[in-house]
């Protein structure tokens, strides 16, 4: 069974509670694939993030693919894991954080939102447009769909493609052809349990490490 990293966040819950861990939702949404999930603890505000990495690399080295999964921060040692998994050619999801993420690790800024188009609760917020001839395309079989959209901070440049955008010309999804798969989308595809498009693409994910 081959198995499947994320990378544990810390984040604030809906009471106002600081956590650490995997949201559910998207460990619900795995449990439809024959994978086993690791969660991968960081320590995030670590004094020595190369003894950190350390840890951590022998801990991807036992995943065929791993999820960047959203998240509250970006720390110094999210960049570190990004480089070896693009380096390693690993297979890698990231999800809104974890997008902006590979984007900054690929020289990308970040940036507050200006508005509030793009946070909400809704299962379907906005739409967004594919550009043609990506691997998004292709695995969604679409130039336009509907997106869930619970972000604070948006990506405004990055050296990888930059394949979808939102209406208001948000950044929605990233993705660098010269690897196997390493592809970034700004919205929660897990939290869509019954979304053909979400399914799609963990399909298309967990193929390139089965």
């Amino acid at each position: 069974m081959p198995k499947i990293g994320i990378i544990l966040r810390d984040y604030l819950s809906q009471t106002g509670n600081n956590l650490y861990g995997i949201r559910t939702d998207l460990i619900s949404y795995l449990r439809k694939y024959n994978v086993e999930v690791i969660g991968i603890p960081v320590i995030l505000d670590s004094m020595d993030d190369d003894e950190e990495f350390r840890r951590v690399e022998e801990a991807l080295k036992e995943c065929r693919g791993v999820i960047l999964p959203g998240g509250a921060n970006l720390y110094d040692i999210d960049l570190k894991i990004t480089k070896y998994l693009y380096e390693q050619d690993i297979p890698t999801l990231g999800i809104c954080l974890g997008m902006q993420i590979m984007s900054v690790f690929k020289n990308g800024d970040i940036e507050y939102l200006k508005n509030k188009n793009h946070q909400s609760n809704d299962d379907y917020v906005h739409n967004i447009k594919i550009k043609e001839n990506s691997l998004l395309a292709k695995i969604l079989g679409e130039k336009q769909i509907k997106v869930n959209s619970r972000h604070l901070e948006h990506i405004t440049t990055t050296d990888l493609n930059i394949v979808a955008i939102a209406e208001d010309l948000t950044i929605e999804a990233v993705e660098d052809p010269t690897k196997r798969f390493f592809v970034g989308v700004q919205w929660h595809p897990e939290s869509l349990s019954n979304d053909i498009y979400s399914k799609k693409l963990f399909d298309y994910f967990l193929n390139q490490i089965s």
